[in-house]
């Protein structure tokens, strides 16, 4: 049977080389972590698999495992990657928008906030005749500017895309695309040079472009030029200035009970921001779907909360979707979702399933 690693780790801090996520730090005898917490010790990078004690060095394997071993240690065999979705683009555009609308907006009946989503993530597998495929949302009268990047090298862990490819759509057609982020062959989009307080890959043979965007939903579709699966991450910031906001992120692909996708925002301001959270399966429209899609939402000291079913709160943090006007809940009640209110700084969201096979999630 056909064995392809993966490098969906089971940290939900997946992406060292991103602000968007909480960031490791040198490991303190003195301090004590919680679950999924992230050090660093000399050149290598480990994630608590429990609430570790002070003076509990890695590799102490009962408290800590290094990211490159989980990464190394997940397979998907060749009758799951089957099952790997390959829907036109057009079809993805009526799934995509909408997926984590920012509640706050005076049309979305929340407290107006001042706060703003700095920038975005989402991580999938990517390969030349299977991308992953994502959306944003633009809120406002006035055009945002936004830097893309479709990372692989960057991300710091193995195995990569070598050679990603970045493409940007309208609901009218592509609008640009990006093979290397430091030659732009199109009159639409400039360089990542162009914006201020963008890092731009490490690697040349990485995409990005930046672009200026009137108020509506796009979405995003990275590929490779390999055509085996290999992780890419697809970033997303707001630059310049501008009343218009990025308000939503939607990001499809595959989860199963083991193997989770992973996403991360930012929240710049001085107030806290309210955010609808939504897990689908059932909802998009497209199979083969997770039917019972989990979400959690993750801050940089733990686990702020968990949806099974988006009808059902749980937990004291969380509100029920239905709590908030111009947000359609998923059609499926075994699908989840919630309504939280997040103060400024990096957040992290994990999406996995109850089902042991790889299904479309988003």
């Amino acid at each position: 049977m056909l064995m392809r690693k993966t490098t969906l780790l089971i940290s939900l801090l997946l992406f060292l080389s991103t602000h968007l996520y909480s960031q490791p730090v040198t490991w303190d005898s003195s301090t004590s972590y919680s679950t999924g917490a992230l050090v660093i010790v000399g050149t290598s990078t480990y994630i608590a698999t429990t609430s570790v004690p002070a003076n509990n060095t890695p590799p102490n394997t009962s408290y800590w495992k290094s990211l490159e071993e989980t990464a190394a240690s997940l397979t998907i065999s060749s009758e799951e990657l089957a099952k790997l979705p390959t829907t036109d683009v057009a079809d993805l555009l009526k799934t995509l928008p909408g997926a984590a609308p920012d509640a706050n907006s005076t049309s979305g009946g929340g407290t107006s906030s001042t706060s703003k989503f700095q920038g975005i993530a989402a991580r999938g597998l990517v390969s030349s005749s299977q991308p992953m495929f994502g959306g944003i949302a633009v809120l406002g009268t006035e055009n945002l500017t936004v830097a893309f990047m479709g990372k692989g090298q960057s991300m710091g862990v193995s195995p990569y895309a070598a050679d990603p490819i970045l493409e940007i759509w309208s609901t009218s057609g592509k609008l640009s695309e990006n093979d290397n982020w430091g030659t732009i062959t199109d009159s639409v989009s400039s360089s990542l040079t162009t914006a201020t307080g963008i890092t731009p890959p490490t690697g040349s043979s990485e995409s990005g472009m930046v672009m200026t965007l009137s108020p509506g939903n796009y979405s995003f579709v990275l590929k490779s030029k390999s055509g085996t699966l290999n992780g890419a991450m697809m970033e997303a910031y707001e630059v310049g200035t501008s009343t218009s906001r990025l308000t939503g992120i939607a990001a499809r692909g595959l989860v199963s009970s083991s193997q989770p996708m992973f996403g991360g925002i930012a929240v710049l301001g001085s107030e806290s921001k309210k955010i609808a959270f939504m897990g689908k399966g059932q909802s998009m429209g497209v199979s083969p779907y997770a039917a019972d899609p989990i979400l959690e939402i993750w801050s940089t000291t733990g686990k702020l909360s968990e949806n099974d079913n988006w009808g059902s709160i749980t937990d004291s943090v969380s509100s029920s979707l239905s709590s908030v006007t111009d947000v359609t809940p998923p059609t499926g009640t075994s699908e989840s979702g919630m309504v939280m209110t997040l103060s400024p700084g990096n957040y992290s969201f994990v999406l996995k399933s109850k089902s042991g096979s790889l299904s479309g999630a988003m």
